[in-house]
């Protein structure tokens, strides 16, 4: 077993667990029955030192709980649901018989929350445990983002103090939080605060006596107790002592190939630098476990006071004396971690912070927020629509906005907010001109004034017809409105690492759209696809560059077709991922097509990239400007099926062919939709045979009584809902769905959701929600994971193929081993073998169903184009759709199915079925024989998808 841990939490008999002061008084504390809380930053040991306390505590017979209040959840969470989460916990972890929290909680149900709690303690806990208490509560500081006020439970902490006069039972319970907090955050009574009768537990870094015992794991590297010391002091010169970063640098020592030198000051520049290789340079690379990250990302998140905490931090790393106060800067600034007081001073942590949130680093964050974050907050804050009009930008702070905003990528709030302001801009000036022209009229026998006001109103109106000139341009001509979300090469939406060749051919690429002399044009696309090819090389996971370089080439040529596809590259989830792994299954179509039409001479393919947001609002506007774009032959996407929902009705009114490799809703089906123009195809099955696929499944398994998590008012969701009841239910078999509930509900209690499947006796649960709601599925399978024991038999988890994503593997791990979900391709599968060796290039590219579903899909608009063009017809969206039905691609030319369209549907191409299987010894031998393995196999976080049937 390796000597250090770096992150989570240290087990008791941990041999790298540093004992400090706060392990003894903890200790006393909590025997003396006070109570205590140990509020530092993250990753500074106090989960350890709980862990260790609770273990020595319950040698001696105390009972201890540990609760983690993150794992009760915040947000739509109800105070009746906080509080019996919370005494559900205290229940379990106790080992009380689960039927008498149930009874407890119908007796007094009418009661309110606190007094439920109170009543709980009395009538339940204090005559079952006759031991002393001690109730650990971790993540205290997630009481902060409750929707409603969590001052009364500390209200009850300070209560169960003072009931120890009048009922001595109370002399047995004892409470200890933990957290990244201060007592004046959480709670805003003075008066009736627990803090000022509690005991604060200081949680020090490492002394450099302290530290020196970490030499015990440095005998595997070195066997010279001096050169070990010497090595522990250049350590702690970096990390100051801080335990996650001390654990971590000996880590890398240890695992080091070179050797260590003997010599002290050769041994210091060994050291240093080892820091700058595999800590300091290109960090955010490097920060696994994540610590830097937690850091910049917790004072990024504070909007609203972000510049006044950068500017005191700059001043603390300047070395001025900065003496410590209570203000909101200085609290925050100690609570990231980055700081800490002493001898009444605050001074950076340590030298590694130092290097890496250095001024270079402090100017980036400062240059990169909004010129307009005050006016901003004051919008969105505001709630009738008079307040709002006062924040909006205008004259010269909108032309500073808008010249701001041109290389970054916005939120859809940025976006909402400046087309507010240059609305009301608009309104502003056609107002003042028609005043100055009302002015002239009254004045026209001053001929001076008048010819001056003239010439100051032809100004303005110049000014004004130029703006409305560009609005009236907006309703013909594409990308004039929204230019941010659409990209031929002109601009990057950042999907891969970022280099510096990707952004010199954005440049080239767009002045070569804007030369007007042919050689000026030819000379830019040239350099283009040179620096495009060096960064497509460069990042070979980055499909953007790829595409972007045929692009170059297509544009070169002069003779090409274009198709766009439309993805969600900035969606409020910011699953960029997703985006890649389509993206990857059109760059590898468009390059097959252009490097065998180049050969030959024939067109080339351009793409165009449409950022949907994955929002049916932001999908309307990419249909409506792909639509004007009269190049634009047909469009791949969209995604979520909701989102496909929301644009198909104006890309069938204007008769432009669309093809889906993700959306699966039946209500897209010719058959629902009743289209115009018919031109909805896709490439995946639909909701009815995935439903099917998933029925006969839970069938064949002789499950009877389901439970249904799905998403209301999802277009998709319900669709597979509903066809998912269809094929399962059957009364006389005795197959039903006995529960289906919305799990996008705010009210929905994780902990409650648990007692009903139990209570209810199912024997399945299925998940058929969107991707978005992953936290949601963890958390529901980790209850139910955690009480499998009032089961009679398993409970088999189910879930469609919306969820397909490593990302509900890296969240739920253990909790969701064994789910079993529907794919609508599956790199496992002996038919997609070949195509998964051609598009898993490298082991960082994912190859998943979107990749092939997308291949496909562009696979199917370049045999219709291809056919139009070698029958001598010049390809339109007309000749396109009318071909688009006579589709016929062999298996080797698609993702290894063949490609035929019956109304718009894939036929021949049925779903597969996955479980969610933890990695042995035989898959990580499969991994280290094949490099490519990983990314064909969905791996993750110790977990891989195996095919069922």
């Amino acid at each position: 077993m390796a000597y250090y841990q770096v992150g989570g939490t240290l087990q008791p008999n941990n041999p790298s667990y540093i004992e400090r002061t706060a392990d003894r008084e903890l200790y006393e504390q909590l025997i003396a029955g006070n109570f205590c809380y140990v509020f530092n930053s993250r990753q500074m040991g106090k989960s350890s030192l709980q862990l260790r306390v609770k273990q020595r505590l319950e040698s001696e017979n105390y009972k201890c709980v540990l609760i983690d209040l993150s794992g009760i959840g915040n947000t739509g969470v109800t105070p009746q649901q906080w509080y019996y989460s919370l005494m559900q916990r205290l229940a379990d972890e106790l080992h009380l018989q689960p039927e008498n929290l149930s009874h407890f909680w119908q007796e007094y149900k009418d009661l309110p929350p606190l007094m439920k709690l109170s009543y709980f303690f009395e009538k339940l806990l204090f005559k079952t445990i006759t031991e002393n208490i001690v109730i650990f509560i971790d993540e205290i500081d997630s009481v902060l983002s409750l929707e409603f006020p969590a001052d009364d439970f500390f209200i009850f902490i300070r209560y169960c103090y003072n009931q120890r006069t009048s009922k001595p039972e109370y002399q047995r319970l004892t409470f200890v939080l933990l957290g990244v907090a201060t007592p004046a955050k959480l709670i805003q009574d003075t008066e009736r605060t627990p803090f000022n009768i509690g005991h604060a537990i200081q949680l020090t870094p490492f002394s450099l006596e302290d530290a020196k015992q970490f030499k015990e794991g440095l005998t595997s590297k070195v066997n010279n107790p001096i050169v070990s010391e010497n090595i522990i002091k250049e350590v702690w010169k970096w990390t100051g002592g801080q335990p996650f970063l001390t654990q971590k640098l000996c880590q890398i020592i240890v695992d080091s190939r070179d050797e260590v030198p003997v010599d002290s000051k050769d041994l210091s520049v060994w050291t240093d630098k080892l820091v700058y290789d595999k800590i300091i340079t290109n960090w955010e690379e490097k920060d696994n476990p994540q610590h830097f990250s937690k850091i910049r990302d917790r004072i990024r998140n504070h909007e609203e006071s972000i510049v006044r905490i950068l500017k005191l931090y700059l001043e603390i790393l300047n070395n001025n004396n900065v003496n410590t106060d209570e203000s909101i800067e200085q609290t925050e600034l100690r609570l990231s971690g980055l700081v800490l007081a002493q001898d009444g001073k605050l001074k950076v942590y340590n030298r590694l912070y130092q290097k890496i949130f250095n001024s270079e680093w402090v100017a980036e964050m400062l240059a990169d927020k909004r010129p307009y974050e005050e006016e901003l907050l004051g919008w969105k804050s505001s709630k009738q629509d008079k307040d709002k009009l006062a924040w909006l930008l205008h004259g010269e702070k909108l032309k500073e906005a808008m010249l701001w905003s041109v290389d970054k990528i916005l939120t859809i709030e940025d976006y909402q907010f400046l087309n507010a302001s240059q609305e009301s801009e608009i309104v502003k000036q056609e107002s003042e001109i028609a005043d100055k022209k009302s002015e002239i009229k009254k004045h026209k026998r001053f001929q001076l004034i008048f010819a001056g006001i003239a010439t100051i109103a032809s100004v303005a109106t110049f000014a004004i017809g130029f703006q409305l000139k560009e609005k009236i341009q907006c309703i013909y001509t594409p990308y004039i409105c929204e230019p941010t979300l659409f990209s031929e090469g002109q601009r990057s939406f950042l999907l891969g690492n970022g280099n510096y060749d990707l952004k010199l051919g954005v440049k080239e690429f767009t002045k070569g759209l804007e030369s007007k002399q042919d050689s000026e044009k030819k000379d830019a696309y040239q350099k283009a696809v040179d620096f495009f090819r060096k960064a497509k090389d460069t990042d070979k996971a980055d499909p953007e560059a790829e595409i972007y370089y045929n692009n170059a080439l297509a544009q070169q040529s002069g003779n090409y077709v274009t198709l766009a596809v439309a993805v969600p590259i900035n969606d409020i989830s910011a699953r960029k991922d997703l985006a890649r792994e389509t993206l990857r299954g059109v760059a590898l179509a468009q390059s097959e097509f252009n490097e065998k039409n180049k050969k030959f001479r024939k067109p080339l393919l351009n793409i165009v990239i449409a950022d949907d947001y994955g929002d049916e609002e932001y999908a309307k506007k990419v249909a409506q400007n792909l639509i004007k774009d009269n190049r634009v032959l047909g469009v791949i996407g969209h995604g979520p099926s909701s989102v496909s929902y929301a644009a198909v009705g104006d890309y069938d009114a204007a008769g432009l062919a669309m093809v889906s490799p993700i959306s699966t809703s039946t209500l897209l089906s010719w058959k629902e939709f009743k289209y115009k123009n018919n031109v909805f195809y896709r490439t995946v099955p639909s909701d009815k045979e995935i439903g099917e696929r998933l029925a006969k499944y839970t069938i064949k398994q002789n499950l009877k009584r389901i439970v249904v998590y799905y998403k209301k008012d999802d277009v998709s969701s319900e669709s597979i809902t509903g066809q998912f009841k269809k094929f399962f239910e059957d009364k006389q078999a005795g197959r039903s769905v006995i529960l289906t509930r919305d799990i996008a509900s705010s009210g929905l209690q994780t902990s409650y959701e648990a007692f009903q499947v139990f209570q209810n006796k199912a024997d399945g649960v299925v998940f058929l929600p969107s991707l978005d709601l992953v936290s949601r599925i963890v958390e529901i399978s980790h209850e139910l994971k955690e009480n499998k024991e009032n089961l009679d038999r398993n409970l088999q988890l189910l879930a469609a193929s919306s969820l397909y994503s490593t990302e509900i593997i890296r969240q739920g791990k253990d909790d969701i081993e064994g789910l079993v979900m529907t794919i609508p391709w599956f790199s496992g599968e002996p038919n997609a073998k070949d195509f998964a060796n051609k598009a898993c290039t490298i082991p960082e590219v994912r190859v998943s169903s979107r990749t092939a579903g997308s291949y496909d899909a562009t696979k199917a608009f370049l045999q219709v184009i291809s056919q139009l063009i070698s029958q001598s017809k010049n390809p339109t969206r007309q000749g396109v759709l009318d071909n688009l039905k006579s589709v016929n691609l062999p298996a080797t030319e698609t993702s290894g199915y063949p490609l035929q369209f019956q109304n718009g549907e894939r036929s021949q191409q049925s779903a597969v079925l996955a479980k969610v299987v933890r990695n042995n010894n035989q898959f990580k031998q499969k991994i280290e024989s094949d490099r490519k393995y990983p990314c064909k196999s969905f791996e993750e976080s110790g977990f891989h998808l195996e095919l069922v049937e």
